[in-house]
């Protein structure tokens, strides 16, 4: 396993797909901003193999070709770039590497509803949720010049909000952002005195690090709360949305999709950070 000359890495799951140049423009983008490394990780399973099959080049051509790739991300962005090739599941690896690496951040490019190497929305939720660390999950939009300057930030119900709070924090100070609270309107009181706590629990963690931020709720008569985040972030041009995987309302409803497979695929291309109050590192993921 490749040992890392820095501190941190960003890990990017790389399929030779538009959205997979996608994911390592983002992680380009992050890692010159917070002076980190990106690995690039393709793993060599059956629908490789096909495309290699198929486009009749060797494992040998593929790891120049992962090469090459890595060598044009290192130039664009000024960075050291890397690169593995491993067999085996997508679901394994990933999480797997990420941990043998001590990666701080995982950026990952999902194909909607259709793929695989190409990740759909709802099995990278899986890689998402089993993942060390903490998920930018993006689309075919790439990054803003200026990285993300305008985060969404949804407050629910949620115990676990406090990790959330602090990786919003990290990338706020990071890219001296602007975080956008979008609070659920709750007609239950217990519930709402828990939206309440963590609402004051965000503004006094940002406060208290000199995060610009404003407070908005949802509108109790209005479409479902992840709709309504996915509108309010597209409404004011977010460059980042954060959520926590797992925890959003109505994601037990096995009838509807996951509120996080919606966010995900959200029609704004709106990259998705992603924080598994389970897995994900306690703190700031970002700067020295």
């Amino acid at each position: 396993m490749y040992n890392p000359k820095h501190q941190h890495v960003i890990l990017v799951p790389y399929d030779f797909t538009d959205r997979g140049d996608c994911a390592l423009e983002h992680a380009g983008m992050i890692a010159r901003t917070a002076n980190d490394e990106v690995m690039l990780l393709h793993v060599y399973n059956a629908e490789s193999k096909a495309r290699s099959k198929k486009l009749k080049i060797t494992l040998k051509e593929v790891n120049q070709q992962l090469a090459d790739r890595a060598a044009k991300l290192a130039t664009t962005y000024k960075i050291t770039v890397n690169y593995l090739l491993e067999e085996g599941s997508v679901f394994d690896l990933i999480p797997e590497v990420a941990g043998k690496l001590d990666a701080r951040l995982l950026v990952m490019g999902t194909h909607g509803i259709q793929g695989l190497q190409h990740i759909t929305g709802a099995n990278i939720l899986k890689v998402a949720t089993d993942s060390p660390v903490p998920d930018i999950i993006v689309q075919g939009k790439g990054p803003s010049a200026h990285g993300y300057k305008t985060i969404v930030f949804p407050i629910d119900s949620s115990r676990e909000s406090k990790q959330k709070t602090f990786q919003a924090t990290a990338f706020a100070e990071l890219f001296g952002a602007k975080i956008l609270i979008f609070a659920s309107t709750e007609s239950d009181a217990f519930v709402r005195q828990q939206v309440n706590l963590n609402v004051q629990f965000a503004e006094r963690t940002f406060g208290q690090n000199g995060i610009r931020y404003e407070l908005s709720y949802e509108d109790p008569k209005g479409a479902s709360f992840p709709k309504q985040i996915e509108a309010f972030a597209i409404a004011h041009s977010a460059d980042l949305i954060v959520i926590m995987t797992g925890q959003d309302r109505d994601l037990l409803d096995i009838f509807s999709k996951s509120p996080e497979e919606s966010l995900i695929n959200n029609k704004g291309e709106i990259p998705v950070l992603c924080v598994d109050p389970l897995n994900s590192q306690f703190g700031a993921i970002l700067g020295s």
